[in-house]
């Protein structure tokens, strides 16, 4: 019930959001690929409290990658901290 509720409401914000253009730094820098998107393994490497639960949560459209406007709302939702400036 948690998981759907977060899921619906990361999407219903998520379709009134302005795209974000880059993820920050800190975030960037775990990228290990470079291709711009987060997977489980490179969040783990910097968050490792991150549980499979909340990286599914995050990632709106299950594509098993967290991109930049994933990253944005779950920082406004509290799921993810903000990156380190």
């Amino acid at each position: 019930m948690t998981l759907t509720l977060t899921l619906t409401r990361l999407i219903a914000a998520s379709l009134i959001t302005l795209p974000v253009v880059a993820m920050a730094a800190d975030y960037m820098a775990a990228d290990a690929n470079q291709d711009g998107m987060l997977s489980y393994e490179e969040v783990q490497a910097i968050l490792p409290e991150v549980t499979t639960d909340t990286f599914m949560a995050v990632d709106a459209d299950g594509d098993g990658l967290i991109n930049a406007d994933e990253l944005a709302m779950a920082q406004t939702e509290g799921l993810m901290p903000e990156a380190d400036s």
